[in-house]
Formats: C-alpha cells, sequence, structure tokens
C-alpha cells in the first residue's frame, strides 16, 4: 500500500508528520517497537517524533473486558519498569501505552497488546460517557433471602448452604450450573430436589465481561434447542449454565468452568499464578502455556481407580516422579510432553485425564439432547456389559455414551458418531 508523503492528524502530533522513505531504527513513541524492518514510519524531525503508520490512528480511550476501567492512551507511560500485564514485557522508556484513567489503578498494557483484534472490541470512546452503574442488582445472580436460605434466579426452590459429610451427602450431586460433581466441602443446595450449585457458580454474576471475549456476556440457563452447547474457548460440550455474547452477530458461547477463571489465576496444579489470557493462560515464570481446556481441569478428582482423591498433575513438572508412565485405568503409556495426568501420591497411582473424567466432563448422564434429528439420551457406561457403537462399531469406553430414545438398542460412542450417523 502506497504512503501518503504527508500527513495531518492534530490529534496525534501538532505537526505534520512526514513519510521516512527508508528503514530505519527509531522507537514508535506511541507503542515503543522498532521500525527497522519496514518502511512505515512517519515523523517529526524538529520535534524527534517517530510513529508507526498504523499507531497514528490509535484510540485515545478504550474499555476492555479484561479490566474494569477505562484504559487511555498516553505518549509517555509512567514508571516504565513495571511490566504489561498481558504480555509481562517492559516497556520502552519515554515511549507510549495505555494507563487506566483510574489514578489509583497501576494497570497498564502496551498499545499492541491492548489494540488486538481478540482483546480490544475496535470502539474509540473519547467522546462518548461512562456508563455509570447504579445498583448490582440485574447482575446478581444469587440473592440472601433470611440469612440462611438463599435465592438464585435459575431454580424455583430456596437453596441452603450445605457441607457434603464423609462419602455420604453431595456425592452423587453435580453442580447445575458446570456439571462437575459437588464434591467435598460447603455448597448451595435444594432441600425439595437434587439441584445444586458450587458456591463460585452459585455466584457467576448475569452479566460479565471476561478476559476470554471482548464483548460482554449474558448468562443463560435455559440451554438452546439441542439440549447443549460446545464452549467456544475450551471446546468442550455442556449441558450446564452458559454465557451467551451480547452482541447479534456475534456467536461466542463460554462454558461456567471457563467463565469461573480470574486474573490473576490461582490453579492447585501449578506453584505460580497464571496470567489470563484470550486463549487460555501462562505462567510467565515458568515460562508455560496452558489452553483453556487444561486450565479448566479440576484440581481434585474421585473415580474407581483409587481410594483417595486424585490431584491434577501437568506432566511438565511430574516427569520425576516415575521415568516411565503408563495409565493405571488403560494400561496406556503417558507422553509427557502432551498429555497432563491425576495422580495419588499415597498410592503411585497415575491416570490420564480423560480415563479419570471422561470425554464429556460437562454432559449429565440421564439428560436429553437433540442430534441429527434424533433424541438422545446422555446415559452412564458403568454396567459390566458395554453396548457397541452404532455408527463406528467399537465398544463403547467412555464414562458416558449416547441412547437413541426412541430405539434404546441404538448406541453411540461419542457425538461426532451420532451426528455422521444416518
Amino acid at each position: 500500500m502506497e504512503s501518503n508523503p504527508t500527513i495531518d492528524h492534530p490529534e496525534t502530533h501538532e505537526h505534520t508528520l512526514t513519510f521516512i522513505r527508508k528503514k530505519n531504527s527509531f522507537s514508535c513513541d506511541a507503542c515503543g517497537l522498532v521500525g527497522e524492518f519496514e518502511i512505515n514510519m512517519y515523523g517529526c524531525l524538529p520535534c524527534n517524533f517517530f510513529i508507526h503508520r498504523d499507531c497514528i490512528y490509535l484510540p485515545k480511550i478504550i474499555k476492555l473486558t479484561r479490566h474494569s476501567h477505562r484504559l487511555l492512551h498516553t505518549y509517555h507511560v509512567p514508571d516504565c519498569n513495571t511490566k504489561c500485564r498481558i504480555c509481562n514485557g517492559s516497556f520502552v522508556w519515554g515511549c507510549g501505552g495505555y494507563i487506566c484513567t483510574d489514578k489509583t489503578c497501576d494497570y497498564k498494557l502496551h498499545s499492541y497488546c491492548a489494540t488486538r483484534k481478540a482483546t480490544w472490541d475496535g470502539r474509540d470512546l473519547e467522546q462518548e460517557l461512562e456508563e455509570i452503574s447504579n445498583s448490582d442488582q440485574d447482575v446478581t445472580s444469587l440473592k440472601e433471602v433470611d440469612g440462611k436460605t438463599f435465592r438464585h434466579f435459575s431454580h424455583h426452590h430456596d437453596l441452603m448452604k450445605l457441607c457434603v459429610n464423609g462419602e455420604k451427602e453431595g456425592d452423587e450431586r453435580v453442580c447445575e450450573a458446570c456439571i462437575l460433581p459437588i464434591g467435598s466441602g460447603s455448597f448451595l443446595g435444594c432441600k425439595e430436589c437434587d439441584f445444586a450449585l458450587h458456591a463460585t457458580c452459585a455466584n457467576l454474576p448475569r452479566k460479565l465481561e471476561h478476559t476470554f471475549h471482548r464483548h460482554p456476556l449474558t448468562l443463560e440457563v435455559d440451554i438452546i434447542e439441542e439440549g447443549f452447547f460446545s464452549c467456544s474457548q475450551c471446546e468442550r460440550e455442556s449441558c450446564g449454565f452458559m454465557y451467551r455474547c451480547c452482541q447479534e452477530e456475534c456467536e461466542f458461547k463460554m462454558d461456567a468452568k471457563c467463565a469461573s477463571l480470574a486474573d490473576p489465576l490461582y490453579n492447585g496444579a501449578h506453584q505460580h499464578p497464571l496470567t489470563l489470557l484470550d486463549s487460555g493462560a501462562c505462567c510467565y515464570e515458568c515460562d508455560l502455556y496452558f489452553d483453556s481446556t487444561r486450565a479448566t481441569l479440576p484440581v481434585l478428582v474421585k473415580c474407581n481407580y483409587d481410594m483417595h482423591p486424585l490431584s491434577l498433575c501437568f506432566t511438565q513438572s511430574f516427569i520425576w516422579y516415575k521415568p516411565s508412565l503408563s495409565c493405571d485405568a488403560c494400561e496406556k503409556g503417558i507422553n509427557p510432553d502432551v498429555q497432563d495426568i491425576y495422580v495419588c501420591f499415597d498410592c503411585n497411582t497415575v491416570v490420564h485425564v480423560e480415563c479419570a473424567i471422561g470425554k464429556y466432563p460437562y454432559l449429565k448422564h440421564g439428560h436429553t439432547i437433540e442430534l441429527n434429528g434424533f433424541e438422545i439420551e446422555i446415559a452412564s457406561n458403568n454396567n459390566i456389559s458395554r453396548p457397541i457403537c452404532h455408527a463406528c462399531h467399537s465398544i463403547c469406553q467412555d464414562k458416558l455414551f449416547f441412547r437413541n430414545k426412541k430405539n434404546v438398542t441404538i448406541s453411540f460412542c461419542s457425538i461426532n458418531c451420532v451426528t455422521t450417523s444416518s
């Protein structure tokens, strides 16, 4: 693309900017990057001001879903020794970036990190008044009734704080929001039916701004026509609560487990806090990246292969434990470069993630979904005799299988097999 020889843009610089027709090693005053590999810089020589062509039109004020305040572009980031809160990189002294409009907040971002398409919604808010919320009533999912009982907007009975006692109450319940087992400790449960919610899931707001998506999201509890959805973030199927993008043209959907992740993320399977990115989470101290599927794995699970709960262990930190790893459930090998595991350190039990929680941890047995024109029941695969898949003719090995409600003799081992069957 041919560049104009000069540009007048007073919002960026008071003088005319002149195109520099050769490669150079100047740092861009707007973003701090050096333009030595491209001929794309403009400058004002009397002011010693240089800027990339694209940076001339950087928005003045933006709002990102990853931060609660608006951000202002400045050509001189204060205290440039601090790090960018997305990439953890340093700022170039004397160059620009985005800073929080709240003077008590030290949140700072590189210009190029703040305006990435996956991060920013493309709106410059300089001419728009900031909306001030008068009340949290519209976004609160859970309300206290009398100190002992609570009301969640998704359920018609009041809920109480309950506690799992030993191996009894709560063991068989699943959280209606994330579909994972209630596990141990306290939770919110209904005394009149089996409805239950983890405390974290119960407090998920009805409207949410989240790092994983550049637009605001709205919580939906009545699942779409098919009876399940695929999370746009972790790509797992779920029949629990769903966050949907508020923009009509955007098809982003997110499950409750992804929505519950906050920045910084404290994951019990890793020793350092993780920085939440739009695609997952990163530990800058260890230089490790966790996609959303890994970052949302439950830290503790119960399964039939050990009397104790199994702990999630990311394989990068587990190689020392067993030089040659094999799964105690399926007896297949474990590749420490790509496969995480669940472990009992007391019994030396090691299990693949999929063997411990199944292919579909966020689908609930007994639930009905619609696929390929069929009404399909999600069934627990815990009988001695396991069904044969109608599509691929293999034994259904997973914790769940899919059964045609009109003809219970027809079973499928996966959603893919249901959708490809005629």
